[in-house]
């Protein structure tokens, strides 16, 4: 798979997850409101840096990598 798919699988990851989020607060589900958005951040930071060709450290924030 190449840097260019991957970041494509990410952000169609993140896109059903932001489905979800709807439901979710519609039963008042907040703390999974939060934790699906969380996600849904680290999944479109890695889709960032795999557009540019970096591959993302095994880590949940990646977030100090995109602004260096």
């Amino acid at each position: 798979m190449t840097n260019i798919s991957l970041a494509k699988s990410y952000i169609t990851k993140a896109m059903k997850r932001m489905n979800i989020l709807d439901i979710l607060l519609k039963e008042q589900d907040y703390s999974d409101v939060i934790r699906e958005a969380q996600e849904i951040v680290e999944l479109a930071q890695k889709a960032m840096l795999r557009q540019i060709g970096i591959d993302p450290p095994k880590l949940h924030d990646v977030g100090m990598i995109l602004i260096e």
